[in-house]
């Protein structure tokens, strides 16, 4: 069962989400040939604050 994790800024709605995460799981039944019910999506949303790259915050 694979399962995706998307880390994300916090402030997209919900909406989005569900059309994301519909396009992700279209995507992955269609190339690992598996059920949809075996597809999991995880969002992870954080501040804009508690972002870094490089060392440097975004």
């Amino acid at each position: 069962m694979p399962i995706v994790t998307i880390a994300l800024y916090a402030g997209r709605t919900q909406a989005e989400k569900d059309r994301l995460a519909e396009a992700i799981t279209e995507d992955i039944v269609k190339i690992l040939k598996i059920q949809k019910r075996e597809v999991t999506i995880v969002f992870q949303e954080a501040a804009h604050g508690n972002w870094y790259n490089s060392g440097i915050r975004l």
